[in-house]
């Protein structure tokens, strides 16, 4: 197996893992809100990272002093910064709306790489962009079963573009700073941070554990572990083989996992058009792909 083929799979594999995510928001904000979601995961993702410092020696952050204070800003955009409004939104959004509007995240961070990372964007990479961007349009108004993008709150649903635009810069900022050390240990370092930005959450947080029923503690355990740690990892791995704007076109197929997702676990089964426009989108990623030259691997 080459080694563009393991990061291709390895993408593959989180965009599935934090497409059931969506899912999971959607039946634990039935019960609790988008701040104690986020306050009760990421204590948990922070516990699970600090007993895999403890016991695994080979795993522990190796940072420089240097990097200290781009850590700071990493933990406070990754985790209130990028998580928060995305979940909030999902009040508002159904769980196929709220990721296909994550899906703005790699034009962002197209603009941001070129500017910050001295990335250049080629014509076959806007084409990709642009019939990725169609296809995530077909998927949404196909799978939405009412044909229009309406949602309760244009206000509260708007918070949403708020989560893949922090998200953009999260990862650039990652490639430039970052993009040399270990990526397991150094992301985890990150979420610590996020978790203790959360910290006045905490005690409404504490305050809600008992709201949850077992099957949504299940989709809590399932964000901190599949969904963060397993995923974190991949994703950041592959970050560090492949250019910023091209790793970050995988989260087009988001929407078509999230859907698949909503039909395995909710019952809701996507039209035909809905498909092809998950079939659209995913063609797209691969035009994004297609336009490497002498991309950064290892056999």
């Amino acid at each position: 197996m080459t080694g563009t083929t393991r990061i291709n799979i390895a993408l593959v594999v989180t965009i599935f893992l934090w497409g059931g995510m969506f899912v999971s928001y959607a039946y634990m904000l039935s019960s609790v809100s988008a701040t104690e979601i986020i306050a009760i995961r990421f204590v948990l993702v922070s516990v699970s990272f600090l007993v895999v410092f403890a016991f695994v020696k080979g795993l522990r952050p190796r940072i420089p002093k240097e990097k200290y204070k781009v850590l700071l800003v990493l933990g406070v955009l990754g985790i209130p910064g990028s998580q928060l409004p995305a979940i909030h939104a999902q009040n508002y959004l159904s769980p196929s709306l709220a990721s296909v509007l994550v899906t703005t995240s790699p034009a962002f961070a197209a603009i941001f790489s070129a500017w910050l990372l001295r990335e250049r964007l080629r014509t076959v990479q806007i084409g990709g962009f642009i019939v990725a961007f169609a296809g995530a349009f077909l998927v949404i108004i196909a799978g939405s079963g009412t044909g229009e993008l309406a949602v309760d709150n244009p206000w509260g649903a708007a918070l949403c573009l708020l989560s893949p635009f922090v998200w953009a810069i999260f990862n650039v900022i990652y490639k430039r700073e970052l993009g040399d050390l270990e990526p397991f240990s150094t992301i985890g370092v990150c979420l610590i941070i996020g978790a203790i930005a959360m910290l006045p959450f905490y005690p409404q947080a504490a305050r809600s554990l008992d709201k949850l029923s077992a099957s949504q503690w299940g989709w809590m355990i399932y964000s901190v572990l599949g969904g963060t740690i397993f995923s974190y990892y991949l994703w950041y791995w592959a970050l560090q083989r492949l250019e910023a704007n091209k790793t970050m076109a995988y989260n087009y197929a988001i929407p078509f996992s999230a859907l698949l997702w909503a039909w395995a676990i909710m019952g809701d089964l996507p039209v035909p058009w809905a498909a092809f426009g998950g079939v659209i989108l995913i063609f797209g990623v691969y035009l994004t792909q297609k336009s490497s030259i002498n991309p950064k691997v290892e056999s």
